[in-house]
This record gives C-alpha cells, sequence and structure tokens, in this order.
C-alpha cells in the first residue's frame, strides 16, 4: 500500500513499514536502468538481423565502436587478464554517463545524490580491496605497517601505519565526493540561472512575453553542464576505478602486464625490442 505524506513524497507499505521515496533521484534512477535494458534490447534484435558477413551500421555500429572503447581501456589499464571485466566497466560508464546527462531532459541527475555515487565508489573500494588480497595475499597488510627489514630484506612488522590506513580509505571518499560534487554543483548552477532568468522576466516587462536571454544562454549552459561535464566524469570515474584496481595489484604485477611480451619462433624475424626470442 502507498500512502501520500506530503506534496511530492510518498510511503512503500512493505510488511508493516513504510519505507519512503521523497527524493526525485529515486524515480530518475528506474528512468535511467529501463533507457540502458531498452538499449540493450533494441541492440540484441537489431544485432541478431545481420548476417555473419554483413558489416554492421547505425545504432549497432555505435554500441560496437563503444563496446570495442571500453575494452581497449580495461585490457591497456588493467591488463589482458581482466578483459572478462569489460561488460562491468560497460554497464558502469553508461550508468554514470546516462545519469549525469539525463538533467537535459529536466529529471533530476541520480549522481546528484551523494548516497548514489557513494554506493558506486563502495563497490570500487571493495574491488580495490579484493585485487590487491588476490595478487598481493597477505602481504598486503604489511603496507599499513611500519617495520624494520632483516637480512633477507624481508619486512617485519612492528606497528600500524596510520598514514597509511587513511591512504586505503581516501579513495573512497575522493572519487564519491568529486563526482557527486560536480554534477551537483552543475545542476545548482542551471538553477540558479533558471531563477535569475524568471526574476529578470517578472520584474523587466520588455522581457515578459519573449525572453531573449534565456534562448541564448539556457542551450549553451545546458550542453555544458549537463552533457560535456557529465561525459568527462563519466569517463574519469571509470578510469579512476581502473587505476585504483591496477595499482592495487602491487609493482610486480604492473610491470608484468605493462610489459607486451611476444614470444615468436626463431625463424620469425623480430620487429620489436619488446619481442623475446625464444
Amino acid at each position: 500500500m502507498v500512502r501520500e505524506v506530503n506534496e511530492g513524497s510518498s510511503e512503500l507499505n512493505i510488511g508493516g513499514r513504510f519505507l519512503a521515496f521523497d527524493r526525485p533521484q529515486f524515480f530518475t534512477i528506474f528512468v535511467v536502468l529501463a533507457i540502458l535494458a531498452t538499449c540493450m534490447i533494441v541492440y540484441y534484435v537489431k544485432q541478431k538481423k545481420y548476417k555473419v558477413n554483413e558489416a554492421p551500421k547505425g545504432f549497432v555500429l555505435l554500441v560496437d565502436m563503444y563496446v570495442g572503447y571500453i575494452r581497449s581501456l580495461v585490457i591497456e589499464i588493467l591488463g589482458p587478464k581482466f578483459e572478462k571485466l569489460t561488460p562491468y566497466f560497460l554497464y558502469l560508464m553508461s550508468y554514470i554517463l546516462l545519469s549525469n546527462i539525463i538533467g537535459i531532459i529536466g529529471l533530476e541527475n541520480p549522481t546528484s545524490s551523494l548516497t548514489v555515487t557513494l554506493s558506486m565508489g563502495i563497490v570500487t573500494w571493495i574491488g580495490t580491496q579484493v585485487v590487491a588480497f588476490k595478487y598481493q595475499k597477505l602481504s598486503y597488510l604489511k603496507t599499513f605497517t611500519f617495520g624494520i627489514k632483516n637480512k633477507k630484506g624481508n619486512k617485519i612488522p612492528l606497528m600500524i601505519n596510520p598514514l597509511e590506513v587513511i591512504s586505503c580509505i581516501t579513495p573512497l571518499i575522493s572519487i564519491s565526493c568529486r563526482l557527486w560534487g560536480n554534477i551537483f554543483a552543475g545542476g545548482l548552477v542551471v538553477s540558479l540561472w533558471f531563477y535569475f532568468l524568471g526574476y529578470v522576466s517578472q520584474n523587466v516587462p520588455a522581457l515578459a512575453m519573449f525572453n531573449l536571454l534565456a534562448g541564448l544562454t539556457v542551450a549553451p549552459i545546458h550542453l555544458y553542464f549537463d552533457l560535456l561535464c557529465g561525459c568527462i566524469q563519466a569517463l574519469v570515474f571509470t578510469l579512476l576505478t581502473m587505476v585504483y584496481w591496477t595499482l592495487a595489484k602491487g609493482e610486480e604485477a604492473v610491470e608484468q602486464s605493462e610489459s607486451n611480451v611476444v614470444v615468436i619462433d626463431k625463424k620469425q624475424p623480430v620487429v620489436n625490442k619488446q619481442v623475446l626470442v625464444k
């Protein structure tokens, strides 16, 4: 059962308890998910109609180029072993991008809510810890301690290093607040400008019927704060997630993924200094 509490807000009865969803971002989240699901279905249907030797075009070609771009970023930054995570970064980038630019049609940006950006930041932070323990094992815990080295060069932990603990938590706050702050500030600037235009229209009779200032400035403001900044922030969040996961692998793993070593046969000519002759 849904009951109305105040104007524009309501509560949903779940097991005798009422769950309030009076935030405009709550509705926009489902709009974003619906748009993404629709695009996936349309792509699947159109892609199935193509023959094996037929070149894609239109919407299918656009999606293929987008998927290929995300895949190349994953391989270049994280390494070929993480190629299977391409669908995750593809959805992450698409969700943030659509959430940032949906304000153009008058809906509230989901990423203007700190809860949304913090949730995505927590996922990124948890993924960072998982990658760190996977590649560095328990030696990852030594990075949070002060220690001395013995004769063999091994580090003996003595006490916890508070700076390392803080630096571990800082990316969670940084990546969440950066996205939220930019989108929230952009929406605030756009709202203030609309209020200013309304004030001018009410107090200047000559502009009451035809506000030339609004017609000339609204489109550029939306293009900058909603479209341009939205695309940049979506890309920044995705790239930072990849970089954090890459750094969590440790120095040895990073050097291994960055060195593109190819094993060839003796009869084949060497065309690159990084090629290892077997």
